[in-house]
């Protein structure tokens, strides 16, 4: 990286911290607006009133699901500059497709893998809840989110905010000045990786994404393996999310000890739910448990730095996969190198008492 010069560091608006999804300042065409910051998925959403000047019939349409949260957003790819603020008057400048949205709705029994851009009549339940859009702002950039049945058919680099830098502080970035990828931290993001902002991290190699052989910056999610309570080891993929604070779990083989409770969440559509068995040790490495870059463990229920809200288990399958919530970042630094395919990891040095 010795020929790569420029980057740029963009603080978060508020403290990191485990309750809320991280916020960068940004101007869209204008509009001054905060965006919640998503490493889980990738494109940029804004709900239409928030956008004036953008027509409404202009762009493509468009949709896209986020599971965690279980909603659905409709509306248009329409091409905008965005504007990321850093401090003393820094900034950044990208032109991406932004998801103008004009409709969303929670659709808690939207699949993923069979509907489109509408919430399925749903005979055995209440109608789709609708959302303000007036209201909505949101940012991914998050890698390997495009593939079939994650309901995100645009999330390429394309329209990944971070991977598509043109200009710094106004002026325009000539070839091989900074090489695209970034940084993330508890307090925040380097756009552009040079020798300064990566020193420390160890790297993993990342596969070829889907769309690779058209835009070589599109990498799969990074390899792991976890083992339950030290003895049953299950290897997949993870995703490493600032866009929650629980962590999603499927095994491969072997069951997760799993406790059904009733739904802490009152809004919820569901009665009852399934959690990790309070006492299970949890152990993640990777890209694996063998060779590991980044390894921690904790056990569901005990307080600890790194361990997510609550352990949410899916239904046993292959391949293994883990969205470890943005906990991780309180033990490990992230950098993603989307010309090498590279991700690596810092950890985090604990203030001395």
């Amino acid at each position: 990286m010795s020929n790569h010069t420029r980057s740029i560091f963009l603080p978060f608006v508020y403290k990191f911290d485990s309750e809320n999804t991280p916020q960068v300042k940004a101007t869209i065409s204008g509009v001054d607006i905060e965006l919640p910051m998503d490493t889980g998925s990738t494109g940029i959403l804004i709900g239409a009133p928030l956008l004036p000047m953008v027509g409404p019939e202009d762009g493509t349409p468009s949709y896209e699901f986020l599971s965690s949260s279980r909603i659905l957003y409709n509306g248009r790819l329409v091409e905008l500059p965005i504007t990321f603020h850093g401090p003393k008057g820094t900034n950044a400048t990208a032109t991406v497709p932004v998801l103008v949205v004009d409709e969303s709705v929670v659709c808690p029994w939207y699949d993923a893998k069979v509907d489109g851009p509408c919430c399925p009549f749903n005979p055995n339940g209440p109608a789709p809840i609708p959302r303000d859009t007036s209201r909505i702002t949101y940012m991914g950039v998050g890698f390997g989110r495009n593939q079939h049945g994650d309901g995100q058919p645009h999330a390429i680099p394309r329209t990944n905010p971070f991977l598509n830098v043109e200009s710094i502080n106004g002026e325009l970035l000539l070839p091989g000045v900074l090489r695209t990828g970034y940084t993330i931290s508890t307090e925040g993001v380097y756009l552009g990786l040079t020798p300064e902002n990566t020193r420390g991290f160890v790297f993993t190699n990342l596969e070829p994404g889907l769309t690779h052989e058209e835009d070589a910056r599109d990498w799969a999610m990074v390899k792991m393996c976890f083992s339950v309570n030290g003895e049953v080891y299950n290897r997949g993929s993870a995703l490493i999310d600032t866009g929650v604070a629980q962590m999603y779990l499927r095994a491969d083989e072997g069951m997760i000890p799993n406790i059904t409770i009733r739904n802490p969440n009152l809004n919820g559509s569901a009665k009852w739910v399934h959690r990790a068995k309070p006492g299970t040790k949890l152990t993640i490495g990777i890209p694996s448990l063998d060779v590991a870059v980044a390894e921690y463990s904790f056990t569901v229920g005990e307080a600890s730095e790194m361990a997510p809200t609550h352990v949410i288990p899916s239904k046993q399958k292959h391949p293994a996969y883990v969205n470890t919530g943005r906990h991780f970042f309180f033990g490990f630094s992230v950098a993603f190198d989307a010309v090498a395919g590279r991700l690596g990891f810092r950890p985090v040095v604990s203030p001395s008492l």
